[in-house]
């Protein structure tokens, strides 16, 4: 019995331990964000979609042959109905999908990294604005300029979000309206 009770304060104490531990980095991830919470069971609620967003950051990035590396931002203490709400996405009314068209391509290599190539680039953040649609466009644009011609070309998401009368700005668009826009 003492051994049972020996066991069970030491699994007690690793508990805490793990969960001290990804509280102080959740304060320290907070502070770098701006993160201010009104009430402790705000700061708990936060807390526990950071941790959620955290396991899931590190299932990825430990799995063997993953291509990708996941990290925290500013998004990490949201909860999932609360990120699916800011994305926005409604599907365009009357979208037809086309069958694609396939053209000869002769032998293609097993993988291409177009960022060692220089074809992409930087990361930006929309921030709070849903605007994915013109940031997809625009990069599809861009990427394929450089395939043309070897030159990256930075273009403007903002042209579209504010010009694209189709699309909503923030509130939304699709990406074939912001292609056709520039056209």
């Amino acid at each position: 019995m003492r051994s049972f009770v020996a066991v069970l304060i030491a699994t007690q104490v690793a508990a805490y331990q793990v969960t001290g531990d990804l509280e102080a980095r959740f304060v320290r991830w907070a502070a770098k964000h701006s993160k201010e919470y009104k009430t402790m069971l705000e700061f708990g609620s936060r807390l526990q979609n950071w941790i959620k967003t955290e396991r899931e950051i590190m299932r990825v990035n430990n799995t063997p042959g993953e291509t990708v590396t996941l990290g925290h931002n500013q998004l990490s203490d949201l909860s999932d109905s609360e990120y699916r709400a800011m994305l926005n996405y409604k599907p365009k009314a009357g979208y037809q999908a086309v069958k694609p068209t396939l053209l000869e391509t002769g032998d293609i290599p097993k993988e291409i990294n177009w960022i060692e190539k220089g074809a992409v680039n930087e990361v930006q953040d929309q921030a709070n604005c849903g605007s994915c649609w013109a940031f997809s466009a625009i990069a599809s644009i861009e990427g394929q300029h450089f395939v043309q011609t070897g030159e990256l070309l930075k273009l403007s998401e903002q042209q579209c979000i504010d010009c694209d009368f189709d699309s909503h700005g923030c509130g939304g668009g699709w990406q074939d309206n912001c292609m056709w826009y520039v056209q």
